[in-house]
């Protein structure tokens, strides 16, 4: 079968890459490539001005799972609501600098898409090196690596492997460059397929806190399916993953979403064709609105407080 009729109504690599210029121009913003792929595929974000001068920046990024094509969905529903008029849109355009970046891994997209999403996981979840992304960045504080399980591996191959270094992989090492020359207020870095929010780990009481409420800001806001802060002050580890990076390196709020739900998926396909369908919905139009609604609420409240300070470094 062919891989568009399979993953309909997904995209292709080349209809998301239009779809994603489309978009850009309807609402006013410019393509800006950021870096290349391993396999030399533009790494490209959508900035769109505040209507006001000197506005604060926020960043939404989706796919650095190559196989979670709904996150890109949702990235891209931000600039289509936008393009529509949504009042909610245009009031955080008022007040901030939109960034947004619909696939972190395009490699890992392309590869989904190629092979229909048939396949193992970890080919399709990791870049074109077979590194997770999101186990790639720096542990705060020179943190030891964890041994529960998902936090990160040393070996290749797995779902979870690690890289050789911190950032050693173009796709992360080039949105780190990004962090650091465009210092985001808040960031969002869209998944599936869990139905939680998890922020950045944090031990201090008065981050913890503001994430606390920062996170039911954005389950107050969905309309059809209110997603769970998944945090823990104790149990919580530190496992190379974005949000912490963003946090504790570049001052910056910032949170996972988990598209979908693990009950929705398998209500979906007790046993899913491929493992493509185990991670994406059949109807990604109610999820993304759903998602949208929280991402909207969610930036407009981390717009009205002081940005990550030297009060919540990790202990």
């Amino acid at each position: 079968m062919n891989p568009a009729d399979e993953l309909a109504p997904y995209p292709s690599p080349e209809g998301r890459a239009a779809e994603t210029a489309d978009l850009a121009a309807r609402v006013g913003g410019e393509l800006v490539e950021y870096g290349t792929s391993v396999e030399g595929r533009p790494l490209v974000a959508v900035r769109v001005p505040s209507t006001l001068s000197d506005r604060p920046r926020i960043l939404c990024g989706a796919n650095i799972h190559g196989v979670e094509f709904i996150a890109g969905r949702v990235a891209l529903g931000l600039l289509r609501a936008l393009a529509e008029g949504d009042p909610r849109l245009l009031d955080l355009r008022a007040r901030a600098e939109l960034w947004v970046v619909p696939s972190i891994n395009p490699d890992g997209y392309a590869r989904t898409f190629a092979a229909g999403g048939h396949g193992r996981l970890p080919s399709f979840r990791a870049n074109a090196h077979g590194v997770d992304l999101n186990r790639n960045y720096p542990r705060p504080g020179g943190a030891a690596p964890s041994w529960l399980p998902g936090a990160g591996s040393d070996r290749p191959g797995d779902a979870t492997y690690r890289g050789p270094h911190p950032l050693s992989e173009p796709e992360t090492a080039a949105l780190d460059r990004l962090f650091r020359t465009q210092r985001f207020v808040a960031g969002a870095n869209l998944h599936s397929f869990m139905g939680t929010v998890i922020p950045a780990r944090v031990t201090e009481r008065r981050a913890y806190a503001t994430y606390r409420r920062l996170c039911r800001s954005f389950a107050r806001a969905q309309p059809h399916r209110r997603y769970f802060r998944l945090a823990s002050r104790i149990f919580d580890t530190f496992t190379g993953e974005q949000e912490d990076h963003q946090h504790h390196a570049h001052g910056t709020w910032a949170v996972c979403v988990e598209t979908f739900t693990i009950l929705a998926s398998y209500r979906q396909h007790l046993r899913a064709p491929s493992v493509f369908w185990r991670f994406n919905p059949r109807d990604p139009a109610p999820w993304v609105e759903n998602d949208v609604s929280g991402l909207c609420a969610y930036f407009g409240a981390a717009l009205q407080i002081e940005r990550p300070g030297t009060y919540d470094r990790p202990a």
